[in-house]
């Protein structure tokens, strides 16, 4: 009874771990000017282990899969209408975490506002 409620315990445990870090996130992609250079980009970060032994070191990571994205254009600074997406797949023999990002790389674009004097006269 006692491994059995063990089992139960062990199976609803879970644990929480950081994704990364977002320089600029908002809801409005209008909020800043842009230059549309790579619509539809993904990054992904994956790790993958075979019977707990893990095949390269640490998490994945939203950082990693967006310097996949940042990567494709030199121009690229930011990612718009991102979607971000983590995923297992555990068999027990055979495991992988992945986090994807599905953006739209871009520039921004900077705007400077030059203040008119007044000047007399009809407009």
């Amino acid at each position: 009874m006692r491994a059995a409620l063990g089992l139960v315990a062990l199976a609803l445990a879970g644990c929480a771990t950081s994704l990364g870090s977002v320089g600029l996130l908002g809801r409005d992609a209008e909020t800043v000017s842009v230059k549309m250079l790579v619509p539809g980009a993904t990054g992904r970060s994956c790790r993958s282990s075979i019977v707990g032994l893990p095949l390269q070191a640490g998490d994945p990571t939203l950082d990693e899969a967006l310097a996949q994205i940042l990567g494709r254009d030199a121009e690229g600074n930011v990612v718009t209408e991102a979607e971000v997406v983590s995923d297992r797949l555990v068999t027990g023999v055979y495991n992988r975490r992945c986090v994807t990002v599905r953006g739209n790389l871009v520039r921004t674009l900077t705007t400077l506002n030059i203040p008119m004097p007044e000047h007399p006269g009809p407009h």
